[in-house]
């Protein structure tokens, strides 16, 4: 049976390609390997996950989309210390995007850091969308605007509201694109921008470490990269300013994934080589493509 045939793309509606299965003791395992962290009960009603990919955009997506984490898993989540980041790259580079005295729009906020820095630093009128409850909690009790609800719901009552959205390492964990992505638009002002960032699964997750756990569901519902972001200046009223590609900086595991994964060398050789690996990286780590991908884009 072809399975390309019974399913669509979820940002384009349209055909798509089947590339394969993952049985889903493999990924149970997996995390449970990594993390201690049982996922099983969100697979209970399938035995595969199947890998398809969009044939207009290139997107690659996990099928079936009821698989994605619920509060539970994310709450286990946030008990790994190295989960949450303070501040991240995507911060440093969006910054630079967003004018003073301007509202801003966060969905994803977290407990609100990037936020808390536009409001001081910028003087903007901050709000953000979090559907952690604790997170939002501690984003409110630093004096941020933030609501626990579903960009679809905002943009009922928020069109052409805020100068700029930003979503950061957001859109990979979204199984419905299509809505998300319209209503993140929605309640941009004509001109005004939407920024995001995501993994970059090609070529640093899908060439070097392409079955780490977190980068698989119910964590990721998709893996993005320049094409497929570039798409959708072509798909939604968009035009698309930049994309910038984040410096290789995990240079310990992408030593370990490029000798053990690209050169299939022996332990004990990968164990031996990462140091000297490690070195050669970090003094070409400018021309190395690392974990995230930006898009900025304007509002038609």
């Amino acid at each position: 049976m072809d399975k390309s045939t019974t399913i669509t793309s979820p940002v384009t509606h349209g055909a798509v390609t089947f590339l394969y299965d993952i049985p889903k003791k493999n990924i149970i395992d997996s995390y449970l390997k990594e993390s201690g962290i049982d996922v099983s009960y969100l697979f209970k009603n399938t035995d595969v996950i199947s890998i398809y990919k969009c044939n207009d955009t290139g997107y690659r997506f996990f099928y079936p989309f009821d698989i994605d984490g619920d509060s539970p898993f994310y709450e286990k989540l946030e008990q790994i210390p190295w989960y949450y980041a303070d501040w991240k790259w995507d911060y440093d580079i969006a910054e630079k995007y967003i004018n003073n005295e301007t509202s801003v729009l966060d969905i994803g906020c977290g407990e609100g850091k990037f936020l808390s820095f536009l409001k001081k630093e910028k003087k903007c009128n901050c709000s953000g969308l979090e559907l952690n409850e604790k997170a939002k909690k501690i984003a409110c009790n630093n004096n941020l605007n933030v609501e626990n609800e579903f960009i679809q719901t905002h943009a009922t009552s928020n069109k052409n509201k805020y100068d700029v959205v930003t979503f950061f390492q957001v859109l990979e964990h979204i199984s419905q694109i299509d809505s998300f992505l319209k209503a993140a638009i929605e309640v941009v002002k004509p001109g005004g921008k939407i920024i995001l960032a995501v993994p970059n699964n090609e070529p640093y997750y899908l060439t070097y470490d392409k079955d780490h756990f977190l980068n698989l569901p119910p964590h990721h519902m998709g893996w993005w990269n320049e094409d497929s972001l570039k798409s959708l200046a072509q798909l939604y009223p968009l035009n698309l300013v930049e994309v910038i590609k984040q410096p290789l900086e995990h240079y310990t595991s992408y030593s370990k994934n490029v000798l053990k994964e690209k050169l299939k060398l022996p332990s004990f050789l990968v164990t031996l080589l990462t140091p000297i690996a490690k070195v050669f990286f970090y003094l070409n780590r400018k021309n190395i493509n690392g974990a995230s991908i930006m898009a900025i884009y304007t509002k038609k």
